[in-house]
């Protein structure tokens, strides 16, 4: 647009001096330049953003206290980086390094992908990858994405860390990372193994051992398992039964993923209850491995099997023990009859906020996180399909809970409730008197030309908290909304204004902070507007 403007005036001055020419004198023949009369800049104002398709709104948040927590997220599609994926102003992510636990992001214009896996890591926590569908019902822009993290010694989970010597790339050492009861795993290396890289290169020095297991007879373990555990096209449909995260890498970050011709040992604490081919299992029996890959977000089957060993009678587990070339997210497996249902929620009592509302699973049947959108009464929060990938059975249990972004809880089954099928939910708004007032942006050129702001995006959230995104009232004018009031709380404001800012970026300087007291807010932004200087 700017080119074309800049075209039309050249032309039309080129024109105007082909037309006049020069002066001259009849008398002496000398020449005469006509007067020049400046020409006043002509100020271009960027062009207004355009609406975005559907915006995912994701915050990485502790499963516990839901607080954001400072993560690294990457992008995945089919188990490569993704490439179609884009924020607010087009350009592609990959991997963010997302300071307050928030991303927000779409996919490009011509894209038809309809999910995204988001592979999630941060100090002290359990990576886990999780499928983000990218489609929503008609009328719905925008969809949050709650990204839910497990202290890796939270509750129901034990980490176990050990430090490993390398020379020439073998261990030094026979090494050892182990725990026991229900969260029980553990890692043996035998001296002389060989540590690669995913690339096959060989790692010396120092080394940790991290060995991570989790309570499969409560929510603990099923909330670590990485979604899609299942293909959708799988002949079965798999259920966990004990988990053993493991990870070795050196002070840089760089990780031993395999073993060369070696293998280790891993064991995993295993309910005694659980049950294969109608009976409980039994020691000497074997189940099917599972293996996630949280660099591609990928899961595959492993051909070793894990071997049912000793019971232990305390913790009432069993003792999961086996081989293994390479190190990764592991899983022992049953087979179950996969729900079939969709499953949904219906809700009654207080409306849906704007900015909607979380809905959390949570047992040793299912783990899973859902969203319900402002408004809505009746939603799908798992289709038959994903509960199929999601190792859902058909007669699985869960405790409901249904939060607010600040964690705040609007409902609870208070036990657990049969979540294959319909589940229904009387919501009751938690904030005695919720606030609620309009944050207008507005950007104006230095001639006083404004620029429509109406599709900005701005969030806004308590501190520590996750972010919510506004809803845009045409105009410039955002909805800032269900915010708890100013006795106990301020928020901070973002805005990505997604056109160029006087300061050289896109997004406003911040945070901004505003007080939930229901009077107006505003934010000028000074646009960075070209000129078209004429003549001089």
């Amino acid at each position: 647009m700017f080119a074309n403007k800049k075209s039309l005036l050249a032309l039309s001055v080129a024109s105007a001096l082909t037309l006049t020419g020069c002066f001259s004198d009849d008398d002496n023949n000398v020449v005469v330049e006509p007067p020049v009369t400046p020409t006043d800049p002509v100020v271009v104002a960027p062009t207004a953003p355009a609406e975005l398709g559907l915006v995912v709104n994701a915050n990485v948040v502790d499963a516990v206290t839901t607080n954001v927590v400072n993560a690294k997220i990457s992008f995945l599609e089919n188990g490569q980086e993704a490439t179609n994926i884009v924020d607010a102003n087009g350009n592609q992510l990959k991997v963010v390094d997302a300071a307050n636990g928030n991303v927000v992001f779409t996919k490009k214009a011509d894209s038809e992908i309809t999910e995204v896996t988001l592979s999630v890591t941060a100090d002290g926590y359990i990576g886990k990858s999780f499928i983000v569908d990218l489609t929503a019902a008609e009328g719905v822009s925008s969809i949050a994405a709650q990204l839910a993290l497990t202290l890796a010694n939270g509750p129901g989970v034990k980490t176990v860390v050990e430090t490993v010597g390398a020379v020439g790339g073998s261990t030094s050492t026979e090494v050892k990372a182990e725990s026991t009861g229900k969260t029980g795993a553990g890692a043996s290396i035998p001296a002389g193994t060989q540590l690669l890289d995913a690339a096959g290169n060989a790692i010396s020095g120092e080394l940790s051992l991290n060995v991570s297991g989790a309570d499969s007879t409560s929510g603990a373990a099923a909330a670590i398992v990485p979604a899609g555990l299942n293909a959708a096209d799988a002949a079965s449909t798999a259920k966990s039964a004990g988990v053993a995260n493991i990870i070795m890498a050196d002070a840089n970050g760089n990780k031993v993923k395999s073993f060369g011709d070696s293998e280790i040992t891993v064991t995993m604490a295993i309910p005694a209850d659980t049950m294969q081919n109608g009976a409980a299992i039994q020691t000497g029996d074997t189940l099917k491995l599972k293996s996630h890959n949280e660099d591609t977000g990928v899961w595959a089957d492993e051909t070793n099997v894990v071997t049912i060993g000793a019971l232990d009678g305390d913790s009432n587990t069993f003792t999961g023990t086996f081989q293994t070339k390479h190190l990764t997210f592991f899983t022992s497996t049953v087979d179950i009859t996969p729900c079939t249902s969709d499953i949904s929620l219906n809700v009654s009592g207080d409306a849906v906020p704007a900015g909607g509302l979380y809905v959390q699973f949570a047992s040793s049947d299912a783990s899973a996180n859902s969203f319900i959108a402002a408004g809505s009464t009746a939603t799908t929060l798992i289709s038959a399909e994903k509960a199929k990938r999601f190792g859902i059975s058909a007669d699985a249990k869960a405790s409901v809970s249904i939060v607010d972004v600040n964690g705040t809880e609007w409902f609870n089954s208070n036990g657990e409730v049969d979540v294959c099928g319909a589940v229904t939910a009387t919501l009751v708004n938690p904030v005695a008197q919720p606030v609620s007032e309009n944050f207008t942006v507005t950007a104006t050129c230095s001639d006083g030309t404004t620029v429509d702001m109406s599709n900005a995006v701005v969030t806004y959230g308590l501190a520590g908290k996750a972010q919510s995104i506004a809803a845009s009232a045409g105009n410039g004018a955002f909805a800032l909304a269900n915010m708890v009031p100013a006795t106990t709380a301020t928020y901070t404001v973002a805005v990505d204004a997604r056109i160029p800012l006087d300061n050289g970026t896109t997004m406003a300087t911040g945070p901004i902070t505003v007080t939930p007291d229901g009077t107006a807010e505003s934010l000028p932004l000074t646009a960075d507007c070209g000129d078209l200087t004429g003549a001089n």
